[in-house]
């Protein structure tokens, strides 16, 4: 059985929702947009998430460039594809605004706006060609991992998240080269995905503070993809944020207690490394599964196509079944609710549905 959240609960969490910011770290966004692009559908942005967007009242999202394996042999191009795919679909968007600089966040907050920041989750496409770094920095793109969970020019990866297992290797030479430069441009550096060799070599080289876009504790869960006491003690101790991980197989979740997992997640990390060093990334990754599963099934027009009131008939099609813990983003008022029931005080609770990272963001990509 899961928490069941009750009204007085959730009409306190939807107030500080919108009276307060609210920040998801991390969802694979840009590669959405360019899947369901690429099976001919517009407007992404607009029919599948900004309703849910607005109804949790959220202010800023973190959207990955992820290269799938499969488009290895092309990742830079598939990179760059994502990026201009995302850019082309919010163009005119009203209300969406790209966030580069702490100029465009501050627009976002005072102006009841949403953003979106570009980061990439993993450096596949760059091989060891530290250079293009610059050229992402120039497109917009704020914030990397080294690393998904595989081996690359930069470093190992840990396990996936349906794996269980310890992979060793440090950060290669190229790795090192990559910190350095992602700090010298403002660029934030995302330790989830990385194996835990690769962890200890980041604290030993970062001279700024690094965060954890999506991951959660393995003392809650003992999965690879969540980080250890240790580890989170190192990362709040040098000023990094932890964003909670939605997925099921890396909160736990698996007996259907959703809500339940995330909170004690939640719990834990903010009794380990305190208040101000917790917050969300649900990466919420249903949607993209469908999209995926459909371009390779079906041909899809924008005539035939009507984005959310198409997504029930979608999974049906697909076969894809549910691994988030969130049906969307429309729910995450529900975890801040259960948070709040489980006796957790209003300043904290602001500071990890967005507070913390945007007081990150301010001090990393100051830079216009």
């Amino acid at each position: 059985m899961d928490i069941k959240v009750k009204e007085e609960y959730l009409a306190q969490a939807l107030k500080l929702h919108r009276t307060n910011p609210v920040v998801d770290a991390h969802l694979d966004l840009a590669g959405e947009v360019l899947l369901r692009h690429q099976a001919g559908e517009r407007e992404v942005v607009k029919r599948y998430y900004l309703p849910h967007f607005k109804e949790a009242a959220l202010n800023m999202v973190f959207s990955s460039v992820y290269v799938e394996s499969g488009n290895l042999s092309r990742g830079w191009e598939n990179a760059l594809e994502q990026i201009n795919a995302l850019k082309e679909d919010i163009k005119g968007l009203s209300g969406v605004v790209l966030v580069k600089n702490s100029v465009d966040m501050d627009k976002v907050l005072e102006e009841n706006k949403i953003g979106i920041l570009l980061y990439m989750e993993g450096l596949d496409c760059i091989g060891e060609d530290i250079d293009r770094l610059d050229v992402l920095y120039g497109l917009g793109v704020r914030g990397a991992s080294l690393t998904w969970s595989r081996q690359n020019a930069l470093g190992r990866g840990c396990c996936k998240a349906s794996e269980y297992r310890q992979i060793s290797g440090r950060l290669t030479k190229a790795g090192e080269r990559a910190v350095k430069r992602l700090e010298e441009l403002s660029m934030f550096l995302d330790v989830s995905h990385l194996n835990d060799e690769g962890f200890d070599h980041v604290c030993k080289l970062a001279e700024r503070s690094f965060i954890a876009t999506h991951s959660g504790s393995r003392s809650v869960y003992d999965n690879f993809r969540n980080l250890t006491d240790a580890q989170i003690l190192a990362l709040s101790g040098q000023g990094g944020i932890m964003g909670m991980n939605g997925c099921k197989y890396i909160a736990g979740s698996l007996a259907g207690n959703h809500i339940e997992m995330l909170c004690r997640h939640i719990e834990y990390e903010v009794e380990k490394a305190g208040p101000e060093h917790v917050g969300f990334g649900f990466d919420l990754c249903d949607s993209y599964d469908q999209a995926r599963a459909r371009l390779k099934k079906h041909s899809c027009s924008p005539n035939v196509c009507d984005g959310e009131s198409n997504k029930a008939s979608e999974k049906q099609e697909t076969g894809v079944e549910r691994d988030d813990c969130l049906l969307n983003h429309g729910q995450i008022p529900v975890v801040t609710a259960a948070l709040l029931q489980r006796g957790m005080d209003e300043d904290t609770v602001k500071k990890i549905i967005g507070g913390n990272f945007i007081r990150y963001l301010a001090n990393v990509i100051s830079g216009i």
